[in-house]
């Protein structure tokens, strides 16, 4: 991993959380992260978490949505520090309700 970090001035790794009646991200259509946003830990050991300068762009977040449905809420991480990535561990994810579930789609990383 050392070797691909050295060779790489860019990495990207998407991260798509699917969800049924939970939300991971925002409670609401304003998709603001609630303060139970789930956070991420870093290759390096640094976190992520909503409001920080890492914050992973969400360009997909419907997950607040409780209809009896699978939403999904994706995340892209993409940093000019290819060290950061790839994400190593997901932090304060929901806890599951009586008709509440969710699973993880972790993605490759792509080093440039």
């Amino acid at each position: 991993m050392n070797f691909i970090h050295l060779l790489s001035i860019e990495a990207m790794q998407h991260i798509t959380i699917h969800c049924l009646n939970t939300s991971v991200w925002a409670v609401g259509p304003s998709l603001q992260p609630s303060t139970r946003a789930v956070s991420f830990k870093a290759w390096t050991g640094e976190m992520i978490q909503a409001g920080d300068l890492l914050e992973p762009l969400i360009p997909r977040d419907d997950c607040w949505i409780k209809d009896g449905r699978w939403h999904q809420t994706q995340f892209v991480f993409q940093s000019q520090d290819p060290n950061l990535l790839p994400i190593v561990d997901v932090y304060n994810l929901p806890m599951t309700e009586p008709g509440a579930r969710y699973h993880l789609e972790v993605g490759p990383v792509c080093f440039l």
